[in-house]
């Protein structure tokens, strides 16, 4: 049985800007709505990590052009993507967690080689 790759543009995403499932639930929580400002523990209290945690990835968020800051108080954050390629982007990386999420994860954690360092390793001498 094969199973079609994902996306090139949910890879790509997956590899320019999230690191870990933690990230990407909290850009997917604010995603899922996109009309409400959200604090830091707000989004604490649905994706239970720690605080520190979440503000750095919010704040991250917001250079990478996924979400908005509204410097409260209380400082609040809203999804509102830079332009529509990082939209569609996000869109389609939510509709391959929701139908993939293993391969998602995988994604996330086992990113693709590099067809050139995996033609270069091939002639790597090796001990046997």
């Amino acid at each position: 049985m094969t199973t079609d790759p994902l996306p090139g543009t949910v890879r790509e995403l997956l590899s320019e800007h999230i690191q870990s499932v933690e990230q990407l639930e909290v850009l997917l929580l604010l995603r899922n709505s996109p009309q409400r400002a959200w604090t830091v523990d707000e989004v604490y209290e649905v994706i239970r990590s720690s605080h520190s945690s979440i503000q750095g990835r919010l704040l991250k968020f917001v250079s990478d052009g996924f979400l908005t800051e509204e410097k409260g108080p209380p400082q609040t954050f809203r999804f509102a993507p830079r332009d529509l390629n990082l939209h569609s982007s996000v869109e389609q990386t939510a509709t391959a967690y929701h139908g993939s999420r293993v391969r998602v994860i995988e994604a996330i954690f086992a990113p693709e080689a590099d067809p050139a360092q995996s033609f270069a390793d091939a002639f790597k001498l090796r001990k046997e």
